[in-house]
């Protein structure tokens, strides 16, 4: 009795021992944003961005769930009610990933807060149809994410959510394996599930709308005129062409939008306060941004 019991206590910390392998070799991920921009689709502004990941150690992607703020004075409230919001996953996002069936499904949003949404998303495949590693160290885009905005003036504000209670919703992919034995495409998430990542930081400092630059070498080909200007000024140098203007402030902050404009036409910035703004011009080959001065 004494020797099973002896075996006992070692099956017992040998199973501990593993557990406690499997928890602190779990992967640390890493959430950012990337490509923000302000964009013009059909007269309405929006605010783009996409949501990256990255780990500490490279694995499978299970599901998730993820959670954004934003301010309610550029999106309004509740904005997945008011479809204000659109997800999408194409070719080139782990969200978008296809092995003869789609790896994810059961996307799912829902408004947490008059100012906070929730995104969730469920495995579609097995972990065994993922053929590599799709959360690697290098950080890869997950999803896009494409806001509406009711004043494109006022700041996007859109954040990660961190509070602890909106952490650790992600897995590594679940597998295969059937009671049967037989080996299927789709998960099999109740008898081999995947490990719950417990680790994971987000990082909002790049869903900030970036200050656009001056490209001094532009200046002896397009200049606005008069500038410094106090009621109006004209865009020369590029002909009678119609484009999209975006004038905004010092901090970056879009403050006028013109879209189609054509520039044989006057711009009125009477509405502006004094200081120091920067138009750009976006040309059928390139976006050039040039310093106003409001007077």
């Amino acid at each position: 009795m004494k020797l099973t019991n002896n075996v006992y206590k070692k099956q017992i910390t040998l199973i501990l021992s593993v557990f406690t392998i499997l928890v602190t070799s779990a992967q640390d991920i890493h959430f950012t944003f990337a490509n923000v921009q302000n964009t013009i689709d059909n007269g309405e502004y929006y605010y783009e961005a996409d949501i990256m990941i990255e780990s500490s150690e490279a694995f499978k992607l299970g599901s998730g769930q993820i959670y954004l703020t934003y301010n309610p004075e550029a999106f309004g409230t509740n904005i997945s009610r008011n479809n204000r919001i659109a997800y999408t996953s194409e070719s080139g996002y782990i969200l978008g990933e296809n092995y003869i069936l789609p790896a994810y499904q059961g996307f799912i949003q829902n408004d947490n807060t008059d100012n906070r949404i929730s995104f969730t998303f469920q495995q579609g495949v097995s972990a065994e149809s993922i053929t590599k590693e799709n959360v690697t160290t290098i950080a890869k885009p997950l999803l896009h994410i494409k806001l509406k905005y009711i004043d494109a003036t006022k700041d996007p504000l859109v954040a990660f959510e961190e509070g602890s209670v909106f952490q650790d919703q992600f897995f590594t992919a679940c597998g295969s394996m059937l009671k049967t034995g037989a080996k299927a495409g789709f998960p099999d998430c109740a008898n081999l599930p995947g490990i719950k990542l417990v680790h994971d930081t987000y990082d909002s400092s790049g869903a900030s709308l970036q200050i656009l630059s001056i490209e001094e070498q532009d200046v002896t080909a397009v200049s606005l005129y008069p500038n410094p200007a106090q009621q109006y000024f004209l865009i020369q140098g590029l002909g009678n062409i119609e484009t999209d203007i975006y004038i905004t402030d010092i901090n970056g902050k879009l403050v006028q939008m013109l879209p189609s404009h054509p520039l044989q036409n006057t711009i009125n910035i009477s509405q502006l306060q004094t200081g120091v703004y920067f138009v750009k011009i976006d040309t059928q080959n390139s976006q050039k941004s040039y310093k106003l001065i409001k007077e």
